[in-house]
């Protein structure tokens, strides 16, 4: 841990005195030899960090690869300006972005000794989530104008009392979109279970949103809610549907209705990928059949965080 807030000082990964930096502990755990000069380090440092930091929820892995400047774009960055990109990220203050990073730098840090170690992921103590989805339902219904999503969620939380849950939604877009040019695309209406109280665009594909219970969350009970989400246009999304749980989720189903008139010839699950192999054709797939209404229906049960899982489609 103390090697770990060492080597996020200055420029990072980046430092060029980066072989002094890294201590036994690292060396240890990534198999760097003494002799490993500054290039080796950072190469085996940057690759080693970058893939455990993906096993993270997707705030702290935001925190910790912002931190030590594991990707190129926050190299040319000093410390306190890459702690001021955490802050504004997780909209808190430069203190709370400290606090948040030596949490994701410990969990990290559990991880590459476990791995070293060669002790299943599942035995570090990853962050206790705010919330968790004990049930998901889905339904998307492609057979309309423009496809309409139906979700059903139920949450509990281990806070003694929780006002408020944040939530986004990726909206997978064609290349020829353009940012700006539907800025309350999709059209977000809670329709049970609480009100709608901020909506952010962190990007031209994700939206981020905070919705309010009529009453706090306890740890004493569960609590549903029911969203609708509409899309202006069809041709706006690309050809799947997942889910992609920042915090546990026990159960996700999903039902996807193409219609009965004209089905894709292609449909295939999609179980435990990351998002950007969701459409790759190399990655693994299971075929599924849609049934006579034109629908299909699959279910998951204990996802794992930041994997996407769904249905996709094609020609």
């Amino acid at each position: 841990m103390d090697e770990l807030k060492s080597l996020r000082r200055g420029r990072g990964l980046d430092t060029p005195d980066l072989a002094k930096r890294a201590g036994p502990g690292l060396r240890e755990v990534f198999g760097l030899p003494v002799t490993a000069d500054s290039a080796q380090v950072r190469t085996t440092l940057t690759r080693g960090l970058a893939e455990l930091a993906a096993q993270l929820p997707t705030d702290l892995e935001f925190a910790v690869s912002t931190a030590l400047a594991l990707s190129e774009d926050k190299r040319t960055k000093f410390y306190n300006s890459r702690l001021a990109l955490v802050a504004e990220h997780i909209e808190r203050d430069k203190r709370t972005a400290v606090r948040h990073i030596d949490k994701g730098l410990r969990v990290l840090a559990e991880l590459a000794v476990a791995d070293a170690a060669g002790a299943a992921t599942p035995n570090v103590r990853l962050p206790v989530a705010p919330w968790q989805t004990t049930e998901l339902r889905t339904w998307v219904a492609l057979d309309r104008e423009a496809p309409e999503i139906y979700e059903m969620r139920r949450v509990t939380t281990t806070e003694k009392e929780l006002r408020e849950l944040r939530l986004e939604v990726s909206v997978p877009v064609t290349s020829g979109w353009k940012a700006g040019s539907a800025v309350n695309d999709p059209e977000i209406v809670v329709l049970g279970g609480g009100t709608l109280r901020a909506r952010l665009h962190y990007s031209s594909t994700r939206v981020v949103f905070d919705l309010e219970p009529a009453e706090p969350l306890t740890d004493q009970r569960e609590h549903e809610f029911f969203i609708r989400y509409r899309f202006s246009d069809v041709s706006k999304m690309r050809p799947f549907y997942a889910c992609t749980p920042s915090f546990p989720c026990r159960s996700f189903d999903l039902h996807v209705r193409f219609g009965r008139k004209q089905p894709p010839p292609l449909i295939w699950k999609v179980d435990g990928l990351r998002m950007g192999e969701v459409e790759d054709d190399a990655a693994p797939r299971e075929p599924i059949d849609a049934d006579e209404a034109g629908e299909v229906h699959v279910r998951f049960l204990e996802l794992t965080p930041n994997l996407s899982y769904g249905v996709a489609w094609g020609q």
